[in-house]
């Protein structure tokens, strides 16, 4: 046996070395594209629990204050502005109506959130 093959080093080769750097790097590309996706979806999801309680609180003060005449308004929630409708409808019992409240951002008409509850008369 030879000198030379008892000290030969071993390493990786440039080969090796280019297919883990490829790798990693398509790794970290794609949690890049997760975690950009991600900070997108919290701004939705903020404006939709924010809708959501405006409905809620519009029930509430319907439940305290009775029907009114106001069917819809605009209400100021955590730096954003809702716009809410209200309708209600008859019941097959007649002492009973269905109320029905939609919520969405004031400078657009998609519905963020909605909540219904059954009133007397």
């Amino acid at each position: 046996m030879s000198t030379l093959s008892r000290h030969r080093q071993r390493g990786f080769t440039l080969l090796e070395i280019m297919v883990a750097l490829m790798i990693f790097a398509t790794a970290a590309v794609t949690l890049t594209k997760s975690l950009t996706e991600s900070a997108r979806n919290i701004g939705a999801l903020e404006e939709r629990q924010f809708a959501d309680l405006v409905a809620h609180n519009v029930l509430i003060d319907i439940l305290r204050d009775g029907y009114g005449t106001n069917n819809s308004g605009i209400e100021s929630m955590a730096g954003f502005e809702f716009r809410w409708e209200r309708s209600v409808e008859q019941t097959p019992h007649p002492d009973i109506r269905r109320v029905d409240i939609s919520v969405s951002l004031q400078s657009s008409k998609d519905v963020l959130a909605s909540r219904s509850a059954f009133l007397k008369k």
